[in-house]
């Protein structure tokens, strides 16, 4: 039988070639870099972590940072292009997010962008983020979220259309519960809500004919007054569809 973690690895294999298409995975890394607040001395993890992109945004600011994920292509990618930026103080490693491969308390600063709907089990990973910060660290956790809890539903079902590997997006106070409950205070809460062409969300995925007819029916059915689908479709001028994915970073720091 197909594991969760199998379908990530084969879903993110097909989307390492053109995971630097422009403008779609550098979105947001300035303001998460402005909530996480590095510091020169830090050293930081970046959990699972794709290609780096919040590992490499950080690396010029800290000491050293180190990033883990599940697809070793992604990783490759990260590698090339943290050369290609003369990066030398970041390294990349396969690993499973619910399963670090680091011992307590050995990093200053850890990060996760965009993981959290993806994985079988969210709270896991921030346990095992929490586990490996230093007492006086931070943590920044930076994912999508569900705006309403009537939405979480449909928003999900098409999400999972687009992409098989998509667990579940998570409500803001399933956030910040995980955050709780794994042996941290949140600090702070920001947010900001990001577009995407339709299209273009589309193709990064390979998403299928049927799958996109799909979508692209229920995005309509919205457009034309029919019931909301929490992902808030409009059209441009030249009559192309757009959507928003609301983001939210929190911050935490572990409990004494």
């Amino acid at each position: 039988m197909t594991s969760h973690n199998d379908l990530i690895r084969e879903q993110f294999r097909l989307q390492a070639p053109t995971f630097e298409n422009a403008g779609f995975s550098n979105r947001g890394l300035a303001w998460i870099v402005e909530q996480v607040a590095p510091r020169r001395e830090d050293v930081v993890l970046d959990v699972a972590a794709g290609a780096g992109h919040l590992g490499r945004a950080l690396a010029p600011l800290v000491s050293h940072v180190s990033a883990v994920d599940l697809t070793p292509e992604m990783l490759v990618q990260g590698r090339r292009l943290a050369d290609e930026s003369g990066l030398r103080n970041i390294t990349f490693c396969v690993g499973d997010a619910v399963r670090l491969p680091w011992l307590d308390r050995q990093f200053d600063l850890v990060v996760c962008r965009l993981a959290l709907h993806q994985v079988a089990d969210p709270a896991a990973v921030v346990r095992e983020m929490v586990r490996v910060t230093r007492p006086d660290g931070r943590i920044g956790i930076t994912d999508m979220f569900v705006p309403a809890a009537e939405l979480a539903a449909e928003t999900n079902r098409l999400e999972r259309l687009r992409d098989p590997s998509h667990n579940r997006t998570l409500a803001r106070e399933e956030i910040l519960a995980m955050v709780e409950t794994s042996g941290a205070d949140v600090v702070s809460e920001s947010f900001e809500d990001f577009g995407l062409g339709l299209d273009d969300w589309l193709d990064r995925t390979q998403t299928p004919d049927d799958a996109r007819a799909q979508i692209l029916s229920r995005f309509t059915e919205e457009l034309d007054g029919g019931p909301a689908t929490g992902l808030t479709p409009s059209r441009t001028s030249d009559g192309r569809i757009r959507f928003i994915h609301p983001w939210i970073t929190v911050t935490a720091t572990p409990r004494a």
